[in-house]
């Protein structure tokens, strides 16, 4: 049984708004310049495809937009490119970065003076109206400090500000309220990740650089206008440890519908059975994917699955996710290109997100629900309020195999609910909306005096 979806096509308009940002009158252009940590297509995360799907629509609207980022194997001549009429300006990551010892590269994931040095030239070349600082983690937060006297907006990604892994998750893959009194338990997980658990009994002294990273971090933010969330969870979390309550607000992330409208070059596989499940993400344990697995494996042959994903960031995990993988209607697809991802969420019945950290406001859903394709998710973090339980997808207990096995067990026995539910869904913001949005925050915060 297959859901009938929701069409899309190019010109169409999703929530009551049209694809495109209207053209912006001379008088009212602004220069904007964004700070991205990572960006396409060298590296394709939720944080850097929003970027550029903003940037893009900014520029089609006569905006002026520029974006400063570091990249890896840069050649001399290629730090300067013009790309659908945005100007993307890189700088060189050192090769150095990959093999330094734990304490440089701790210390170089939130300052680096080479970095500040190439943004002191960008900002005065460029001089921009506003400044979006999107990710700074592995550039330096000081460029937060650097960009005094101009308008700074930072968008909350994810919980780096007050977290060094940024994800808010411990080594034994259970959630985390944040760092205690002293960074103790900021130590433990670093140390258990980085294979250090020899200086847990320097405890004292190794939570010592990590205060003062949070303090310089949460002191560089006081020189912030404005932070957005895209989700009132994590809104609530910044707040809670100590940030201003009054300078974050909700704001979600717009939808590049474009790729959804693009067609695959290469048709995809039809699924060996429907309902056909779907994952669509990183291939880390964070993501749950072996919980997804595992309760999976419980159905019948009345049911298919399909997980996309890269699989050499984390081989070691994809081997452990392959081994578990004992149903025969379970496949592994591999990377998908951008153009494929509309294709591949409109032949998903339903998209899993098994996430076991607190997702902030994953893309995948808003692309889902874009297409009209319902989603099961954990009850966790910003989850909770992406997925409407019973109407536009279901919800079950974070890392709970019971819980989600019966959850797909009962979609496959009875799967006309999912055509309901795909009734139901209203699709994220479009780019466009999201981006008069912005416009109108960036014209608030630069005529504060």
């Amino acid at each position: 049984m297959s859901v009938s979806k929701r069409p899309v096509a190019p010109g169409a308009q999703v929530a009551g708004w049209t694809v495109s940002l209207p053209p912006t009158p001379p008088e009212e252009r602004r220069r904007v310049a964004f700070v991205v940590h990572k960006f396409p297509p060298e590296s394709v995360g939720g944080t850097e495809v929003y970027t550029w799907g903003l940037a893009r629509e900014l520029a089609h609207a006569g905006h002026d937009v520029h974006i400063f980022y570091p990249t890896p194997d840069l050649l001399p001549g290629d730090e300067r490119l013009k790309r659908e009429g945005v100007h993307l300006w890189r700088v060189p990551l050192p090769d150095s970065r990959t093999h330094e010892d734990p304490i440089r590269q701790y210390w170089h994931t939130f300052r680096d003076t080479a970095f500040e040095a190439h943004f002191r030239a960008f900002l005065a070349e460029v001089q921009p109206d506003v400044l979006h600082f999107q990710h700074v983690q592995g550039v330096s937060a000081r460029l937060l400090e650097l960009a005094e006297g101009y308008p700074r907006v930072v968008t909350l990604h994810d919980y780096w500000y007050f977290c060094a892994n940024s994800q808010l998750i411990r080594p034994d893959r259970t959630p985390c309220e944040g760092p205690s009194t002293g960074c103790m338990n900021c130590v433990d997980c670093a140390t258990e990740r980085a294979d250090l658990n020899w200086m847990r009994g320097l405890r004292p002294l190794v939570a010592v650089p990590f205060v003062y990273r949070n303090r310089y971090l949460r002191r560089v933010a006081e020189s912030v206008d404005l932070f957005v969330a895209p989700s009132s969870f994590l809104r609530d979390q910044y707040v809670r440890h100590g940030f201003p309550a009054d300078r974050i607000v909700v704001l979600e992330n717009g939808l590049d519908d474009r790729k959804l409208v693009q067609r695959a070059t290469i048709p995809l596989p039809e699924p060996p059975a429907r309902p056909h499940f779907g994952f669509l993400g990183s291939l880390a344990w964070q993501k749950g994917v072996h919980i997804l697995v595992e309760a999976f494996n419980r159905l019948g042959n009345n049911a298919s699955l399909t997980i996309y994903g890269g699989e050499q960031t984390f081989p070691d995990y994809v081997e452990e996710l392959k081994k578990l993988a004992r149903h025969p209607n379970i496949r592994f697809a591999g990377l998908l290109q951008p153009q494929q991802v509309g294709a591949a969420l409109r032949q998903m019945d339903c998209l899993v997100v098994p996430s076991l950290w607190y997702e902030n406001s994953p893309l995948v859903i808003q692309e889902a629900f874009g297409v009209g394709t319902p989603v099961i998710a954990s009850r966790l973090g910003a989850l909770t309020e992406k997925v409407e339980e019973g109407r536009t997808g279901r919800l079950f207990r974070a890392g709970d195999v019971d819980a989600l096995a019966a959850v797909l067990g009962e979609i496959a026995a009875a799967p006309g609910s999912l055509r309901e539910m795909s009734r139901l869904i209203r699709p994220a913001p479009v780019m466009a909306e999201h981006a008069a949005r912005l416009l109108e925050m960036y014209a608030h915060i630069s005529q504060r005096p």
